[in-house]
């Protein structure tokens, strides 16, 4: 059908079945998978439920409880490990399985970083990594160091989102760096350039080294969060 007006006939005549909330969130996730969370209209959900727009408002709400709804949904998609795995284990797993289920729906990890984890399926991440951090003698800091580590993770899955917004500027920006890698005058651009240099070109070769990366990220704000423990 098109994307300007639904069926006239009620979903009853029709012999389709009726639409709930929970119908409304699994299109928008859908949406969001496609084109990002910021990606989407409340009409485009409707086309896509051949529904009016106002059936979204009647069950959901305005647009933005409907990104709540996919925030949510993300989110618990998310393994969580149970409070008795060591406190580096515990956030080592979560934000490397975080980053690749919020890989899927890009715009949600800087929704994360922005506006915070403000929804129910976020609550036991929250309570179990807290306790984590309580059990390993965080004491009152503990709070502050889990924000800290989500932070640091999924403020760089956010940044990977967003690259896709421009498809040449890496490249571009890796062949000037690479340039200066026989600059001996300049050996902190030296060493940039003969780092961009080595990098690869190919799509696969690219994603494992941004994995590597993140990889690297989340070791050390690891680092910092222990070196913050052994000096109480």
């Amino acid at each position: 059908m098109s994307d300007s007006a639904p069926r006239r006939r009620s979903r009853a005549s029709a012999g389709l079945p009726p639409i709930t909330a929970e119908k409304i969130i699994d299109a928008a996730v859908e949406l969001t998978g496609e084109r990002g969370l910021d990606g989407w209209s409340i009409r485009q959900i409707a086309t896509r439920l051949d529904v009016w727009p106002g059936v979204i408002a009647h069950h959901v709400g305005d647009r933005e409880a409907v990104v709540m709804g996919v925030t949510d949904r993300v989110i618990s998609r998310i393994p969580v490990p149970d409070d008795d795995v060591p406190w580096r284990d515990w956030f080592r797993s979560v934000m490397s399985e975080g980053r690749t289920v919020l890989r899927e729906f890009p715009g949600v990890a800087r929704r994360l970083c922005v506006v915070g984890p403000n929804v129910p399926a976020a609550l036991p991440t929250i309570d179990t990594g807290i306790r984590v951090l309580l059990k390993a003698g965080f004491g009152a800091h503990a709070p502050e160091v889990y924000r800290y580590l989500f932070n640091c993770a999924f403020t760089l899955v956010a940044v990977e989102d967003d690259r896709g917004s421009f498809p040449t500027a890496r490249a571009e920006m890796g062949r000037a760096m690479a340039a200066f890698a026989e600059d001996e005058t300049h050996p902190g651009l030296a060493a940039a350039g003969t780092t961009a240099r080595s990098r690869s070109t190919d799509p696969a070769a690219v994603a494992a080294q941004e994995t590597e990366f993140f990889r690297f990220t989340v070791e050390r704000s690891l680092d910092g969060a222990e070196a913050m423990l052994t000096s109480r």
